[in-house]
């Protein structure tokens, strides 16, 4: 391959330009994030359902919610627990399954469920990738919801017209409202009068608790399938409460708004949250694994303009946090530094090559290198985040180096197409060799398991992809496009010294 491209240089040159092209145009598309986060197979969804026991919630939230998930494609496994006041259903997904479609489509049947479960969690009810807490990150974007409304009112606004806009989009994994409040319905009586009346005020709790029913009745036959027959007996409005039947000691039947007086109000936990005087919840949206932080958080930024003018008089949405923020200016700063270095590098080059033809073959073929990297990481759809473009970092000074070498080589062969190609076969071994010793040390990434390996194995694939990459561009682009038989200003006693080395260096 080396002689072959030794002898056509031309097409060397198209090849490396067209490299350099797509290698750019790879890193624009790459998926950007402050970190590591796994595209795990696994999806949470959990509700709250503040003071009913286990078995309520098992009954009225976690059944449901598991029959509607069974049906979507891809799920292998599901698995939840029912606690007092909590429910967590953990789902499994196939492998090969793509995990954020099968988010949306359980995220459409929780829409479509969450009208036939209890009030508090419908409000609570949230579907989420599930991430290891220590590859989880920082949210991606918090949102202010302000205006002049209850938070009763303000709440069901958010989860009505904004939740839905935000929770579809593209690179969105989950999201979470805070600061919200539970609307609800208070009962107060005059215990005077149910004593005169002869109604045990345990009687009223009674009738209130029992009024939502949900039963198995039977079942139907479909040809082979078998589909249960539910009863439900739902209270809808206020007007339904207050017609509850309660029975007296003397056996008559009162009204439920006969005896106690039934209205709405708020509960709002204790917690009053208001931002600049008016009325305030916070919808914090996390990144998908793999999405880019950057491209997602530009789409919520467009979804929030789309949404304010969906929204009634006087509700604003305005950014709280942005996280991809902190990673533009992160990424400014490692390039900053990145073009410091490269300068450095080149400077050094000048003066111990002391031929800028030479210094511009090592670092073209360093940025080639570069460039093809990008492209791997790309087709290999692995994210480019800090820890990553930390690994093609370290991969820089082993680029130059390996193209310094066969510059070197290249200085005492003859400018022929097999000159140059002999003095790359011929340093092709020690080439190969420096560079795996320095790749054996990411033998050991290959062991690793669970969230260290998500985390690490993308670093050092980065740095493989630069270390072969930068053999490449060593031993195929510079013996193609360089120049043999270079000649070299002597500089007294340190170039011999120089000179020394070098010959030193490739016996």
């Amino acid at each position: 391959m080396i002689r072959w491209a030794a002898s056509r240089p031309a097409v060397t040159w198209a090849l490396a330009v067209g490299i350099l092209i797509a290698g750019a145009v790879s890193f624009t598309k790459l998926p950007l994030a402050t970190k590591t986060r796994v595209d795990t197979p696994r999806i949470s969804v959990s509700a709250m359902w503040a003071g009913a026991s286990p078995e309520l919630v098992e009954t009225f939230i976690t059944s449901p919610v598991e029959s509607a998930i069974q049906g979507v494609r891809g799920v292998r496994k599901i698995s939840s627990t029912s606690t007092e006041g909590n429910s967590r259903i953990t789902i499994e997904l196939d492998q090969d399954v793509d995990a954020g479609f099968a988010r949306l489509a359980i995220l459409e049947r929780m829409e479509a469920l969450r009208p036939e479960l209890p009030r508090q969690a419908r409000q609570s009810l949230s579907v989420t990738q599930y991430v290891p807490d220590d590859l989880a990150e920082t949210p991606l974007l918090e949102i202010n919801i302000t205006g002049p409304y209850t938070p009763g009112a303000l709440t069901k606004i958010a989860e009505d017209i904004v939740v839905p806009r935000f929770a579809a989009l593209e690179g969105v994994g989950g999201y979470a409202i805070n600061g919200t409040a539970q609307n609800g319905v208070v009962v107060s009586y005059d215990a005077v009068r149910l004593r005169q009346l002869g109604i045990d005020p345990a009687q009223i709790s009674q009738a209130i608790g029992t009024a939502r029913m949900i039963d198995v009745i039977g079942s139907e036959q479909l040809g082979a399938s078998e589909r249960s027959v539910v009863l439900r007996d739902t209270p809808e409005k206020i007007e339904d409460l207050g017609r509850l039947p309660i029975v007296s000691r003397s056996g008559k039947v009162h009204r439920l708004d006969e005896i106690a007086s039934i209205r709405p109000e708020e509960d709002r936990r204790g917690f009053f949250y208001r931002l600049n005087g008016l009325t305030a919840v916070t919808l914090t949206l996390t990144r998908e694994g793999g999405a880019d932080a950057i491209k997602t958080v530009a789409r919520a930024r467009k979804a929030l303009a789309e949404t304010q003018s969906l929204l009634p008089q006087g509700v604003q949405l305005k950014v709280a946090s942005d996280s991809s923020e902190d990673l533009v200016d992160q990424l400014n700063e490692l390039l900053l530094r990145g073009a410091i270095a490269f300068g450095a590098v080149a400077l050094v080059l000048l003066l111990t090559l002391r031929s800028l033809r030479s210094a511009a073959l090592v670092l073209g073929s360093a940025l080639v290198a570069i460039a093809g990297t990008a492209l791997g990481l790309y087709l290999l759809e692995i994210p480019a985040n800090l820890l990553t473009l930390a690994g093609l970092a370290m991969g820089i000074g082993i680029l130059v180096q390996n193209g310094l070498v066969v510059v070197e080589r290249l200085r005492h062969a003859e400018d022929t197409p097999e000159g140059r190609a002999e003095a790359g076969r011929g340093i092709a071994a020690a080439v190969l060799g420096s560079t795996l010793t320095t790749a054996v040390v990411l033998f050991p990434f290959l062991f690793l398991q669970g969230n260290a390996r998500a985390a690490f194995v993308p670093f050092a694939a980065a740095f493989a992809l630069a270390l072969f990459c930068s053999v490449l561009t060593a031993l195929v682009l510079i013996p193609s496009v360089g120049k043999g038989g270079a000649a070299r200003d002597a500089w007294g006693r340190l170039g011999r010294i120089y000179d020394w080395t070098v010959r030193k260096s490739l016996r």
